[in-house]
């Protein structure tokens, strides 16, 4: 088995059902079906999902699909590594329920991974889409070129930050788990571990020639939000827990932020109390370096003053 496609779902069995039926016409089109498979973990969703993903299987016997449905709800986390853990192939692509790739990337994705066997991640671009599909904005990455990084921290640090959004990624699966689980890594974005270690192990294929859609609005009924520090010290546990020295891993820290400032900006839109709440929170985060802690007050104000100076000068 080449490839299996990860999908932790949650309440959204109309985009799930949707996402399926792309996925089924993809494999059936492509010289590949035999190497593909579908795991979905239903995380004791209170809608229909159970029920409608059960008849699409008895529809579709020939769908090389895996479902399962938790007994509890286990979070996000565990539910992502959940479906990894019943993995058994060389690669896995996770992909939100709601969020859709095109035919074009996933015959892309294993035409490369046959090819270039020293790759263990490939990261696409992606742009957003409403809930009725039409396109938000360029997106990122738009009109990249498609690029290979050899391994090693240069591109660790040029590609780490991208997984924060996890859907469309592609990883080396051999020893990914058993790494995560002894490096005691613990968070919701433990895509950015994955694509940080695996940028580490070997090499690295941007490929954001196709880029996946991505709904937004998001998951109405999330069960859970960015906190009191934008999530930035569940991002930072990531880069903490890798075998780098204290000054790479503070550089992966402050270049997440320079990329997402609004993790901190968007307090601002609650009030100026929240913001500097905030601020504090972020700037002592437990698992920030302590050069993270000298250098972040001198990154938010030249930030903020280099975003200034472009408005003006537009």
């Amino acid at each position: 088995m080449i490839l299996s496609i990860l999908i932790p779902t949650y309440n959204r069995s109309v985009f799930l059902i949707k996402n399926l039926e792309l996925l089924l016409g993809f494999m059936n089109q492509s010289a590949f079906k035999e190497q593909i498979e579908v795991i979905v973990s239903n995380n004791c969703a209170p809608d229909d999902t159970d029920s409608v993903v059960k008849k699409y299987i008895e529809e579709n016997p020939s769908f090389k699909l895996h479902y399962f449905k938790q007994a509890n709800n286990i979070g996000l986390e565990k539910n992502a590594l959940f479906v990894l853990e019943q993995s058994k192939a060389a690669y896995v692509m996770y992909l939100g329920d709601d969020d859709f790739i095109s035919f074009e990337y996933l015959e892309g994705v294993l035409k490369h991974v046959s090819s270039y066997k020293k790759t263990t991640v490939i990261i696409p671009a992606f742009y957003n889409i409403d809930l009725s599909g039409a396109r938000l904005g360029l997106g990122r990455d738009h009109n990249f070129p498609n690029k290979i990084f050899p391994k090693g921290f240069k591109s660790c640090f040029i590609n780490s930050h991208r997984g924060h959004q996890m859907s469309g990624l592609v990883l080396k699966q051999d020893g990914l788990l058993k790494e995560y689980k002894e490096k005691e890594v613990q968070n919701i974005y433990l895509f950015i571990y994955f694509v940080a270690y695996n940028c580490l192990r070997g090499d690295t294929y941007h490929f954001p020639e196709f880029p996946v859609q991505v709904t937004n609005p998001g998951q109405q009924s999330k069960d859970w939000t960015y906190g009191e520090d934008g999530l930035l010290n569940n991002v930072f546990n990531n880069y903490a827990k890798l075998e780098l020295t204290k000054v790479q891993i503070t550089k992966l820290q402050l270049v997440f932020y320079k990329k997402q400032p609004w993790r901190l900006w968007n307090y601002k839109k609650l009030s100026t109390k929240k913001f500097m709440q905030a601020f504090v929170k972020i700037w002592l985060v437990t698992n920030g370096t302590f050069l993270f802690k000298i250098t972040f007050p001198l990154q938010v104000i030249w930030l903020k003053l280099y975003a200034e100076l472009k408005t003006m000068i537009k």
